[in-house]
This record gives C-alpha cells, sequence and structure tokens, in this order.
C-alpha cells in the first residue's frame, strides 16, 4: 500500500484515508467529499482535495471534481480491510486494559504488520463489535 507524505504536522497512510472515507460511507454518505476529509483528518480541504484525488489515480474509485471521491470495489474492500485491522487492534487493546483505544490503535496501526493483524485476526476475528461499539466489517474477497 502506498503512503501518502502531506504538508501537515502527519504523514497519512492510504488505510488512514481510507478509513476515513469508510466513516462517511458508514453513515450514508456516497460520495466523499474534500471538507468531510478535512474536517475529520484536521487538514485543509485542498491537502483533502488533493489527497481524495490521489486515491482516485491509485485505482480506488473515481473522483467527481466539486463533489468528491465515489469508492468502487477495490477501494471498498481496502477500506473494509483498514477499518477491521483497526477495530480489531481496538479489541486487543481493550484485553490489555488500555482506556482510550481508538487512540492508541491509530498508533499502533501505523506500524502493525501482516503477522500482527493475521494473530488479531485469530484471536478477535469473530467479533461483531469493537470496543467503541462499532460493526466490525467482514473483509469479502
Amino acid at each position: 500500500m502506498q503512503t501518502f507524505f502531506v504538508r501537515t504536522k502527519f504523514g497519512f497512510r492510504t488505510d488512514v484515508l481510507l478509513r476515513t472515507v469508510y466513516s462517511a460511507i458508514e453513515n450514508g454518505v456516497l460520495v466523499v467529499g474534500p471538507s468531510f476529509v478535512a474536517k475529520s483528518l484536521n487538514i485543509s480541504k485542498s491537502t483533502a482535495q488533493k489527497m481524495l484525488v490521489e486515491l482516485s489515480e491509485l485505482g480506488y474509485g473515481v473522483y467527481v471534481p466539486k463533489k468528491g471521491l465515489i469508492l468502487n470495489d477495490a477501494g471498498r474492500r481496502e477500506a473494509v480491510k483498514a477499518v477491521r485491522n483497526h477495530r480489531l487492534i481496538e479489541c486487543m487493546l481493550e484485553d490489555i486494559g488500555v482506556e482510550k483505544v481508538c487512540s492508541e490503535a491509530e498508533k499502533i496501526e501505523m506500524v502493525a504488520g501482516e503477522e500482527l493483524m493475521k494473530a488479531l485476526e485469530v484471536k478477535y476475528g469473530n467479533r461483531k463489535r469493537c470496543p467503541c461499539g462499532k460493526r466490525i466489517p467482514e473483509v469479502v474477497p
């Protein structure tokens, strides 16, 4: 997966951006615009627009000018995988007594490797909800 480097305080990975887009889709938004991404990631609207265009160029969807990104099947699959990984990490953190599971999961997901994610899948893969109460989506091949 490709990494985004933007002129903000933080560097955003593709999976973080896809997870943000997916959160809009979970709330019924089919075309995810730069305003939503900018507010969610605390970045400028122009940076968010560039990032959505780049997702489109990477083959994750179609960017409609002055509207936003519409994920295609590949983009949706990757977004679901990113969300699932995040929420499985939250499950692990809850098990070891971490209180702020979401913010800590965001830090861990940046460096989590395949082996860790496979282990989490084995241990927590049957859960339907994360500690925050959000649904853990199923990855469809």
